[in-house]
């Protein structure tokens, strides 16, 4: 009896130890849900898609740091302040159990607001250098260069308006797009209260172009713009001077400028005192910069045609070519410029083309979405570019154009071939996604799941 009751003892002497032990600890998985409101502290952070923006910038911009305490409200806010900066299309914030248990691995994936533009100052005590210099200091997202939106606008005039206040000098700031050029735009911050725009615009001391072709080449930037001194500068050099170069008027020099109120608006009327300057003919043409060595493919790519007087719009049609054959190498960052080198004696104008290639692209794998097996097959066996070849930056358009008219799929709507750009492995994937048009009159062709 005795033993019977030491054993009884025992037992529950065991179970009450066994119950003082912890349970055994699980690791944590985290998915949104309920594990969103679990706390702990940020292991890392890392982001995908930016090819602009620095990773430094826009961790900075989320608000988050590795080392503090977060849950999932936490990333979503995270993720709603870089949205909210209007620098980016899309962001979407994924975080997972880091090796540090408990804690977090986080990861953003963006896709950057395009274009960009080069921001101009007008009618403020600033320089552009001035601004630029501060506000990369004190924007981590900004670069030099600014996306279009509402929010970078407001954004980066706020910027502006600081640093005017640290410098003594307040004033309320205004940002918007203004057109400098066909096709050209920039990013121009002036005072809230604004300045006289421009009515009318007249000239004076022309000769080689007629009145019409100069009145209409301003109107096509100037009339109901801002007006200052600098900025209608910029206009009459991006679309007066080009008038003049394509006939070889190189030295054309705009005197003076005079502004008088118009009599029907409130604005003002612009009137110009050009002096045309003497005609030269085309000289040496030639490349300068890292690509010296391939001069001669080059200058055959740029089909230069003869001519005797320097006509400048041919020649920014053979720089266009260049840069569209150094795209189609590879070369997707590839820029070019062209230096011109006057002989005032000789009346004779040199031209050097400067391409600045940047990294070659290679390809690397392609993606097919919304077809089933044997459609991915076929579509895989038309795509024309291997492996570990340079990438052509007009090849994914071409080629989803291509198979749209090949026919090969009934009832196929939208064709997009989506290039995934990596700057830093200098690889291009591509995905070409697929999307039907379904009818009740009409099954679909093998392609489709």
């Amino acid at each position: 009896m005795q033993s019977g009751i030491s054993f009884i003892l025992l037992l529950f002497t065991s179970l009450a130890a066994a119950a003082q032990q912890p349970a055994p600890q699980q690791k944590k998985t985290v998915s949104g849900g309920d594990d969103a409101a679990f706390e702990f502290s940020i292991d890392s952070i890392t982001v995908e898609g930016n090819r602009i923006l620095p990773d430094k910038g826009i961790v900075a911009a989320s608000g988050l740091a590795p080392g503090m305490k977060a849950n999932g409200a936490t990333f979503d806010a995270a993720r709603e302040r870089l949205l909210a900066t209007g620098y980016f299309e899309t962001v979407a914030c994924k975080y997972k159990p880091g090796e540090k248990d408990p804690g977090y691995e986080v990861s953003f994936e963006v896709q950057e607001i395009q274009p960009l533009y080069s921001i101009r100052i007008e009618a403020l005590p600033i320089t552009v250098p001035e601004a630029i210099a501060y506000l990369k200091t004190a924007d981590p997202l900004f670069t030099g260069r600014i996306p279009g939106t509402e929010q970078v606008l407001n954004r980066t005039a706020r910027g502006i308006e600081k640093y005017l206040e640290s410098k003594g000098k307040p004033q309320t700031v205004a940002g918007r797009i203004v057109t400098t050029a066909p096709q050209k735009f920039e990013a121009q911050f002036m005072p809230s209260a604004g300045v006289p725009n421009v009515a009318l615009v007249s000239f004076e001391g022309n000769k080689a172009v007629r009145d019409t072709d100069l009145q209409n080449a301003i109107a096509e930037v100037a009339f109901g713009q801002p007006y200052t001194d600098s900025n209608f500068l910029v206009l009459l050099d991006n679309q007066i001077r080009p008038l003049y170069e394509k006939n070889g008027y190189m030295r054309v020099v705009f005197r003076k400028l005079t502004t008088t109120p118009n009599a029907q608006v409130k604005a003002v009327d612009v009137h110009v005192v050009l002096e045309e300057g003497p005609q030269y003919k085309l000289g040496d043409v030639g490349v300068r910069g890292p690509m010296e060595d391939q001069s001669k493919h080059i200058l055959r790519t740029a089909k230069m045609s003869q001519m005797a007087i320097a006509d400048f719009d041919k020649i920014r049609e053979a720089e266009t070519r260049v840069t569209d054959s150094l795209k189609h190498e590879g070369y997707l960052d590839a820029t070019i410029s062209v230096d011109k080198e006057l002989n005032d004696e000789k009346k004779i104008v040199n031209v050097f083309f400067v391409p600045n290639p940047g990294p070659q692209y290679m390809f690397g794998s392609l993606e097919v979405k919304g077809l089933g097996g044997d459609g991915v097959s076929a579509v895989k066996k038309m795509w024309g570019v291997k492996s570990g070849e340079p990438f052509p930056a007009e090849y994914p358009d071409y080629f989803a154009k291509q198979v749209k008219s090949e026919g090969l799929f009934d009832n196929l709507g939208d064709v997009r071939a989506e290039p995934d750009i990596n700057t830093e492995t200098h690889i291009v994937n591509v995905t070409v996604i697929f999307k039907y048009e379904l009818t009740p009159k009409k099954k679909p062709s093998f392609g489709v799941p």
